[in-house]
This record gives C-alpha cells, structure tokens and sequence, in this order.
C-alpha cells in the first residue's frame, strides 16, 4: 500500500475527536506523537498560512488568524511541532521549505501505512485549504480527505457550551466552513473525498467504520466504533436555556447535507434572565482572554526557550 495521509475536515464540536480515537485504533493508522496542542491536532497548515503570510482575504472574517500571536509566533509553534515528532530535522531558512518539507518529513514518519490529522480550523480558512491543495498535488503520498459534518443546532450548544460563544453569531462560521468543504469535494474529486453525517456514524457505527476503512483501502478493525456513544447527540433540544433559530441561509446548507426541517427545528424555550446572559457573557470573556493570552504570548516563549536548552 502507497503511503497515505488522511486529512479530516470539520467543523470544531462536531465529533471529530471521537472520529479520530477511534480511527485511530486501527494498527496501521497513527497520528502525530507530538504537538503543542490539543487533541493531537498539528494545526500545520494553519500555521503555513500565517507563515507565509497568505492574502488576509482568504482568512474567516478577512483578518490573519491572530491565534499564535504573531507571523514568529506561528513558526516557532511549527518547528516545535515538527522537531517535537521528528527531532534530527533541520530548520530551513526558507519559510516555503519549512512549512512543505517539514510536512513531508511528519508524513514520512507517521504514514506507515496511513498518517491520520485532524484540525478542525482548517476548512474555515481558504488560505489554509489552498495551501493544502498545493501539497496534495504530490507523487510521493495518496492523499484522502474526509468531511464531518454535525446538525449544526448540535455543534452551535456545544460550542457556546464550551467556548461561550454567541450561537446566532457562529452559525454564519459553521456555514462559511461547509461551503469550503463543499468547494474540496469538488475540486479533489470522489476518489480522494469521503463524506460523512456525524449522526449516521453514532447510529451505526461499526458500517459507517467500515465504509472509511474501505476507502482509505485497508480492512476493518474490530475495535473500531466500540466508543461510538450518542450521550450528546440531543441535548440542545433539552435545554430549555438554548433558544438560538437557525438563519435560513444556514438551513439551506444543512439541508444539502440530509438535515430535514425537523431535525432542525428549535421549540420555544424561556431562555436566560438578562443577568444570566451578562453573568455568562463575563464568564465566557474572563476564560477566553485567558486562553487567548497563553496561546499567543506565553507558549510560543517557552517554547522558544526550551527549543534553545
């Protein structure tokens, strides 16, 4: 079997993570052994795009990602990530060169036979995505992509659930993402794309892992699929605090991927006093100015200063 990478796109809360462990418990799938963030997400080509300073147009929003504080902020996290997996390799003084052959050398190291990563801030930056089609032009990997995608009413209460962010806000994000994936689908090809419902892969889990196996061409793996659990599927149908309706625009994309009007529909619901909002509006702030803090000025100068022991 040819080396292979696997590339998972999705939105963030939409089960990626589950997709990955359990994936990745096949024998001859492996991700990264190491990176400076979580859930053994590399975030590389997120951080390319920074580095080599792609059109702020391409970025969500139409501003740079400003995530790893600065364009040596995302270099240093890079060669940190790289070095972290594959220590003897050089640094490049090109910014190009590190960013396509420090990926090259990960791939080497982990597709034995396939490399499995997933970040899900990729597909909402079409510099990053285009960065990726760049490199997926090479003779030397089988490149795969596989699309995630959740019911969006799903993905936007865990989202305020864990980042408090504004549902009615967000939505126009996961949308924005979509649309990207959509964009590779068709310009990958159905051969190097695979797309599946984050609610079929709960409902069946054992077939809908069979099905990703076959496509990335190796046999299924009995353990995969055994964690596959729906304990969050529904909760924001049951929370009588989440009120947040769907912009049409967003029902239309959902509807492309099976959702029905039902599964997206939201009941009247009390919802939060004006103090509970303003309560978990501050909350939501302190937490996130703290994250975005250490993410961007405090890990990329430790991880200077260890990389100089």
């Amino acid at each position: 079997m040819k080396p292979t990478v696997v590339i998972l796109l999705s939105d963030k809360r939409s089960g990626s993570t589950m997709f990955e462990n359990e994936l990745c418990k096949h024998p001859e799938i492996s991700h990264v052994a190491y990176t400076p963030h979580t859930y053994n997400e590399t975030h590389h080509w997120l951080k390319a795009a920074c580095i080599l300073q792609m059109p702020k147009q391409l970025f969500n929003g139409y501003q740079i990602y400003k995530g790893y504080g600065s364009r040596q902020g995302a270099r240093s996290y890079m060669i940190d990530c790289i070095r972290g997996n594959v220590p003897d390799f050089v640094v490049p003084h090109n910014d190009e060169s590190l960013v396509f052959e420090g990926w090259d050398v990960m791939c080497k190291q982990f597709a034995k036979p396939v490399f499995f990563e997933k970040s899900p801030q990729y597909p909402h930056h079409w510099a990053t995505l285009s960065l990726i089609l760049k490199w997926a032009d090479t003779k030397e990997f089988n490149v795969k992509f596989i699309g995630l995608v959740r019911n969006p009413m799903a993905v936007m209460y865990s989202a305020q659930e864990l980042f408090f962010t504004d549902p009615h806000e967000r939505q126009f994000s996961w949308a924005s993402c979509y649309r990207n994936i959509l964009a590779m689908k068709e310009m990958v090809g159905e051969e190097h794309f695979h797309l599946v419902r984050y609610e079929d892969l709960i409902a069946n889990p054992k077939e809908r892992f069979r099905d990703i196996c076959n496509y990335i061409g190796l046999d299924m793996c009995d353990d995969i699929g055994v964690n596959a659990h729906s304990g969050s599927l529904n909760k924001w149908w049951d929370d009588q605090t989440f009120t947040m309706q769907l912009h049409e625009s967003v029902s239309q994309l959902a509807k492309h991927f099976g959702y029905n009007k039902e599964d997206l529909y939201n009941p009247p619901k009390p919802g939060l006093t004006r103090t509970e909002k303003m309560r978990r509006n501050l909350k939501g702030t302190i937490k996130l100015s703290i994250a975005r803090i250490y993410d961007r000025f405090v890990k990329p100068v430790i991880i200077n200063t260890i990389r100089r022991k």
